[in-house]
């Protein structure tokens, strides 16, 4: 049965767009962020996260990725908007990305909360006056890592935007990473994502590493990986196959 409201939105198009409009300026554009590394209470080195952690600001979301991927919903101690947290069960999981464009990569260097250098490694992309200047950054990544160590240069800022096919309602998440492990397996994951031809099913895997180095110092790390499956609609097509066979022959 309806009521009052129900009968207004139906039979007022204008009314029901203006209502549309603003329920999706309520949501935020980023549904959540993926991350292996927790921000340390203290301000000291992030504390590695061996299962996907999931920040968001809203708790239906919040609840829905613990319900897909396990954890209890909690509230961080930040001045963040994605307040919200989930410590997951997974350290491995099924995402949807669109295609080679979802992967971002550029380089950043923040000093006293300001971006001062942001580039491609080869021009800087910031602010507008700026862009298309040589930045002077060094062409190659031992020498970019030992310049932002020394704080002389900027850091990778990687973003991969996906969705979960169990979950597509909740909207596009996101991974970020200021790492430099993932860089190398980038051109391999862009080219598997274009011969897909369009959204592809993937695996985001948060893998620990350790080993022991050559000075015996002991490694201890978590690192992102992707791995491309299949083509997203092939996933579909395989999986309505499977639910026709494993229907009752009667």
């Amino acid at each position: 049965m309806s009521d009052a409201l129900d009968n207004i939105f139906a039979s007022d198009p204008e009314l029901a767009e203006r209502a549309e409009r603003a329920e999706a300026a309520a949501r935020p554009d980023l549904a959540g962020v993926f991350r292996n590394y927790e921000a340390a209470p203290d301000g000291g080195f992030p504390i590695a996260q061996h299962q996907w952690m999931v920040t968001t600001a809203l708790p239906v979301t919040a609840e829905a990725v613990a319900e897909l991927l396990g954890g209890t919903p909690y509230e961080r101690e930040t001045e963040a908007e994605d307040a919200m947290a989930v410590k997951t069960d997974a350290d491995r999981v099924e995402i949807v990305i669109d295609g080679p464009e979802a992967v971002k990569l550029d380089f950043k260097q923040w000093v006293n909360g300001k971006l001062a250098h942001h580039c491609d490694t080869r021009t800087f992309l910031s602010p507008p006056e700026d862009v298309g200047v040589p930045c002077r950054c060094p062409g190659t990544i031992a020498e970019l890592k030992d310049r932002a160590k020394a704080e002389r240069g900027p850091k990778p800022s990687l973003e991969i935007d996906f969705t979960l096919p169990h979950a597509l309602e909740l909207g596009r998440f996101r991974y970020k990473s200021s790492g430099w492990s993932l860089i190398p397996e980038l051109p391999a994951l862009k080219g598997a994502l274009a011969r897909s031809g369009g959204p592809s099913l993937a695996h985001l895997i948060n893998e620990r590493v350790q080993y022991t180095s050559k000075a015996g110092r002991d490694v201890d790390y978590q690192k992102a990986t992707v791995k491309v499956i299949k083509p997203y609609g092939d996933a579909i097509a395989d999986s309505r196959s499977a639910a026709i066979e494993e229907e009752p022959p009667f």
